[in-house]
């Protein structure tokens, strides 16, 4: 039994170390239409997307983008502590506390490149098939805490004070030990300087995806199948700052690893299906649903396990010749590549439109996520002959540090795209 208990232990570790990115975005049409594109027939980034999308028409597409996301979270309360007076008041220490608990800053850079070969004698004959290659990096900046060094213990001399809070918008002083002071109080751990630590990570993702899909012709409905087959290699670096009273805040400047890097390759599984809609007066209405990273690939280190959870997302579109409309959402909440006490997630729900004109297309959208407060984020693009795309998201809460102002997400993006 006793043996049964070290193993269950050790696997507990194991686990514990295990981190998960979330669904993400690839190129620039459904960054400006909210985020939706699960059922969007027209992107050429239906092999990220979702593959089924390969086979809804008869072009050959080509898309290129390159973007930068920021997004964050109390990191930039954290850069305006002064961690020598953090016990000044209780009032303030509680909030010090509040946001050692819940907290995040990345970095991310996704860009890709992608060919799709179709034609209608390819696309009923044999399917489609598409080709890509996606380069992303994720950096992280976050506070890593005890949960066992974080109450509210102060020293007053030679006598040892617990803060609990009463109910009213006070604090009521309950005496304690030394012992338990030096246990468990957050002050004390900062005074040491060797306990909760700011952790900055690096993932660097490099994806070839080769995909595959078939239409059935149904009566009054097409059902399309796809697959995404993925080489991955995961290049990760991780490194710790312990905070303490001489804690630099200019730490808090770079969410880049400064440890050392190491490589593993592993491999991923894309599954995709959508159902089109053809009625002879009504055939531009799409659903699809998809599973990335069903097999759930682990990349190891020596460090840490990164491990890409699934990723389900359903969506449904209106794709008329000059009008798209499309709606995406998760179903199930995504961990983000965190390592914060409180485990940060993200599940998105989104949606836009997109003007389809002779030399322009426009789009706008708005999307949210449910489960970081960046509030609702605003989305727009605009494609010039194909050859020139722009798409900007951003949150409507604004993070302030050091007198800056900046919303806590804000996504550009630049590339191109065309289909014949």
């Amino acid at each position: 039994m006793k043996k049964i208990l070290i193993f269950l232990g050790a696997l507990g570790t194991f686990f514990s170390n295990v981190a998960a990115l979330e669904f993400g975005g690839m190129g620039n049409v459904s960054a400006g239409m909210g985020g939706a594109g699960v059922a969007l027939s027209s992107s050429p980034y239906g092999i990220y997307y979702n593959p089924a999308l390969l086979s809804a028409d008869n072009k050959t597409k080509f898309g290129y983008s390159i973007g930068v996301q920021y997004r964050q979270k109390n990191i930039d309360k954290l850069a305006n502590v002064d961690f020598r007076n953090i016990a000044s008041s209780p009032e303030s220490l509680e909030s010090f506390k509040d946001i050692l608990t819940d907290n995040n800053l990345s970095i991310i850079s996704q860009n890709g490149i992608v060919f799709q070969l179709s034609s209608s004698v390819i696309r009923e004959e044999f399917g489609v098939v598409s080709l890509a290659y996606f380069g992303s990096a994720y950096a992280n900046l976050s506070v890593a805490t005890d949960p066992d060094r974080m109450d509210l213990i102060v020293q007053d001399g030679a006598n040892y004070h617990k803060l609990i809070t009463n109910g009213m918008g006070g604090y009521d002083s309950v005496p304690t030990t030394q012992a338990d002071y030096q246990a468990h109080s957050l002050v004390y751990a900062l005074q040491q300087g060797n306990v909760h630590k700011l952790v900055t990570s690096t993932f660097v993702l490099s994806e070839i995806p080769i995909a595959y899909a078939k239409t059935l012709y149904l009566e009054n409905s097409n059902l399309n199948f796809g697959v995404a087959l993925k080489l991955m290699n995961g290049v990760f670096s991780v490194d710790n700052i312990y905070l303490g009273n001489s804690f630099s805040q200019d730490n808090f400047k770079n969410p880049f690893s400064k440890g050392s890097y190491e490589s593993s390759t592993n491999f991923g599984v894309d599954l995709g299906m959508m159902y089109e809609i053809d009625f002879p007066k009504f055939r531009y209405l799409t659903l699809g649903i998809v599973a990335k990273n069903v097999n759930s690939p682990i990349f190891k280190y020596s460090t840490e396990n990164i491990m890409i959870k699934p990723q389900y997302r359903i969506g449904i579109a209106y794709n008329e010749r000059y009008f798209t409309l499309a709606l995406d959402a998760d179903i199930l909440p995504n961990d983000m590549l965190n390592f914060s006490y409180e485990k940060q997630q993200s599940q998105m729900i989104g949606g836009g439109v997109k003007f389809d004109l002779k030399y322009v297309d426009l789009r706008a959208g708005l999307m949210k996520d449910i489960r970081q407060d960046d509030g609702v984020i605003l989305t727009g693009g605009i494609n010039i002959l194909g050859l020139f795309d722009i798409s900007i998201q951003t949150g409507t809460k604004i993070g302030e540090a050091k007198g800056y102002k900046i919303p806590r997400y804000l996504d550009l993006k630049l590339g191109g795209s065309f289909s014949f």
